[in-house]
């Protein structure tokens, strides 16, 4: 087998369990006009998204403008204002806005149908009048004018169209009960649309310096952090309407606008690309500190005398302490787990436990993706892990099995022979 037939194959297996996983769920994108005015990357998406359909991903568009509408204004010479990063749209605009948005949506159609007849489907996509609109009102003492908020969605016509295998879109674009036509912020429809529908997921393309100042995941915990953290307005703006709908939307994935791509790689890999937000994670994952020592003690101890962790003295942990990683709910620590750093570019992961009680909560493979996280975020290639009775375990986490050889030599001379524990490597 050549080797790039051996790469495919591999990636074909590792991703297939999340294929399975995701088939039939519903997800909502938010589309911003700036992938909309790339014709090769707006193809590329559309690829993508044609193919998660043809998967059996239920899928709903939310199709944004504010470039082309920003751009169509000034060419007009009309001014705009906007207050809290949403637009302030008065009648002078309107016309304007429907123009605009007709080419956006008709441009996107066109890709969708290349897109489309290039893996033999029929066009997918499919827009209809799902959306009542109402007017956003006077905020703050600001009168938004024509600018709406989504009051009422046809749930039932989408569905039929999800279930027929068709991508419903919808623009900015919106009707009141008495005719009035309204221009809706599409990132607020995409989180009113993925709430009222229980989307599984709602992904959100934007701005790759925003994603520059975020972890690769964030709980509650570290969402509330991050809002009071210095980040541009627009970037609060959207981790505020994350926790504001954290309640009703189990994931929200933040992904680069300058890659779409990014899609198969956050759904169909272990790490993902961006920036994932669980709002469904009840614990919280930190850096272990000076406070946590006692309990992560009373945590592996079990572990220890049924001889799955090798033992460790309370002075050994102590002075490694910096290198551990905790799972906490309400100050109680219920996972831990260490990462070394080691020669040759290469760093382990050691002592990981999960207190029983919340085994198959996934609390263990959220500390070992944070693990290989931190890891690669230190210059590693790799990361390594000696067990004993959980290898199939680490396997199923993407370790290989390994030769004592390939251990770093300072990590050979303190290898326990008679523990004989397993070798294990992951590529990160």
């Amino acid at each position: 087998m050549l080797e790039t037939e051996s790469y495919f194959v591999k990636n074909l297996r590792q991703a297939s369990p999340y294929i399975s996983q995701h088939r039939g769920k519903l997800v909502v994108f938010y589309l911003p006009g700036e992938m909309i005015d790339n014709k090769r990357k707006l193809l590329q998406l559309a690829e993508d998204l044609v193919l998660l359909n043809n998967l059996g991903l239920k899928i709903i568009l939310t199709l944004g403008a504010t470039l082309q509408i920003d751009r169509k204004l000034t060419e007009s010479n009309i001014n705009w204002d906007s207050y809290n990063n949403i637009r302030i749209t008065s009648k002078k605009q309107i016309q304007a806005i429907q123009e605009t948005v007709g080419l956006v949506r008709s441009k996107l159609e066109s890709v969708f149908s290349q897109a489309s007849a290039e893996q033999h489907l029929p066009h997918s996509v499919v827009s209809g009048n799902w959306v009542t609109a109402k007017p956003k009102g006077v905020i703050d003492g600001t009168d938004y004018k024509y600018t709406g908020s989504l009051r009422q969605i046809n749930t039932n016509a989408i569905n039929k169209n999800l279930e027929a295998n068709q991508i419903c879109l919808l623009t900015p674009l919106a009707y009141s009960a008495s005719g009035e036509i309204f221009n809706l912020n599409t990132l607020e429809q995409a989180y009113s649309i993925a709430d009222k529908l229980s989307a599984d997921k709602l992904m959100i393309f934007t701005d790759d310096s925003h994603l520059k100042t975020l972890p690769k995941s964030l709980d509650i915990i570290e969402l509330k952090k991050q809002i009071c953290q210095q980040h541009p307005s627009n970037l609060v703006n959207l981790l505020e309407k994350s926790l504001a709908n954290s309640k009703s939307i189990k994931r929200i994935h933040l992904m680069s606008q300058n890659s779409p791509s990014s899609i198969l790689l956050e759904l169909f890999t272990r790490e993902g690309t961006g920036t994932l937000i669980y709002t469904d994670r009840y614990h919280h994952l930190r850096k272990a500190n000076s406070d946590d020592l006692l309990q992560i003690l009373k945590l592996i101890k079990p572990l220890e005398e049924q001889g799955i962790l090798a033992n460790r003295s309370e002075d050994e942990v102590k002075k490694d302490l910096p290198s551990f990683i905790v799972a906490e709910i309400d100050g109680k620590i219920i996972g831990c787990t260490a990462v070394h750093s080691l020669s040759n570019n290469i760093a382990e992961l050691a002592c990981l436990a999960v207190n029983p009680s919340f085994q198959g909560d996934e609390v263990g493979k959220q500390l070992v993706s944070k693990a290989c996280q931190l890891a690669k975020e230190q210059k590693h290639k790799q990361i390594s892990i000696l067990t004993t009775q959980t290898n199939h375990w680490f396997k199923e986490q993407g370790f290989l099995d390994a030769d004592y050889s390939t251990l770093p030599v300072e990590r050979q001379n303190t290898y326990n022979q008679n523990r004989k524990s397993k070798i294990l490597i992951k590529s990160i």
